[in-house]
């Protein structure tokens, strides 16, 4: 007699995936509003991505989960003599309308924006001469088909470009508003929010080992130190919750009274990275990676 298969808790692949989506629909107007502060902290990234992937008149480019498409507006310049087009896509149509309204005034006309999903590219096979993706990949539910598609829609000897973060002890701007919620007890785990997290490819030679089985050939991954920097305790916990759908969440049912709380911890594990004016300055560690089709 056959048996009933085994009750999971395991959720839905496509109910975790909407709720990614919807996340980074309300992220959109947090992520405007400090766009040109991250923007600065993160320039060394963009710069090293763009570098790698060697942009030439006429090629096609496309970068995924693209955000406000900071990175591939670099290289849609680079690209413009000759007809080159950059393909700015996110599976968030929020981030694009954004993208879009920078485009215009950045003043650039060549470039299309698509709404994409990381796991299934609706893009031809070996369409796109190069593929940027800046802190993106670690958000796909599966990693190895978001490369593996990457893949596909690459030319021979196209390009990949990314960068993901490294591990939370490493990107303590991340780290620490998480573990304040966990110790405050108003979460029950670090990764308190449902799906992928930022910290998943954190490990090198894991990022290094997925890329090889997507088709990719000799990977290149580096670390890049970065800075990121908060006028005071206040406008660390402001700037996280913009940036974080899921933190802002949990903070904004808070009364006054765990709100403080919450304060008083950040102000504590933060003080390692404070001026005498209260300002802080916070180490991080990017990785990122080259690697061809």
């Amino acid at each position: 007699m056959r048996s009933e298969p085994a009750a999971t808790d395991a959720p839905d692949p496509d109910e975790l995936r909407a709720a990614v989506r919807e996340r980074w629909e309300r992220a959109a107007d947090g992520w405007q509003r400090r766009n040109a502060r991250f923007q600065a902290i993160a320039m060394p990234v963009s710069q090293w991505m763009v570098e790698a992937i060697d942009p030439q008149p006429g090629q096609r480019v496309l970068e995924l989960a693209a955000g406000l498409g900071e990175t591939g507006f670099f290289a849609a310049e680079l690209i413009a003599p000759g007809g080159g087009t950059l393909i700015s896509s996110d599976g968030a149509e929020a981030m694009l309308a954004r993208a879009r309204a920078r485009a215009e005034q950045l003043g650039l006309r060549n470039v299309e924006f698509r709404q994409l999903e990381l796991e299934w590219i609706d893009l031809p096979a070996a369409s796109i001469d190069a593929v940027l993706c800046r802190w993106g990949y670690m958000f796909a539910l599966d990693k190895a088909a978001a490369l593996r598609e990457t893949r596909r829609v690459l030319k021979p000897g196209g390009r990949l470009a990314l960068a993901a973060w490294s591990t939370p002890e490493r990107v303590p701007f991340a780290a620490i508003p998480r573990r304040a919620l966990v110790d405050a007890g108003l979460v029950d785990g670090f990764d308190f929010a449902a799906g992928p997290g930022m910290f998943d490819l954190s490990d090198s030679a894991a990022l290094r080992e997925l890329l090889e089985d997507a088709g990719f050939s000799e990977p290149i991954v580096e670390e890049l130190p970065l800075t990121i920097r908060y006028d005071d305790v206040e406008d660390f916990l402001a700037t996280t919750r913009d940036f974080s759908p899921a933190f802002a969440d949990v903070v904004a049912p808070l009364n006054e009274r765990q709100r403080t709380d919450l304060l008083q911890r950040l102000a504590a594990a933060t003080a390692p990275y404070a001026a005498p004016g209260g300002s802080l300055a916070m180490p991080a560690v990017a990785l990122v990676v080259a690697a061809e089709a």
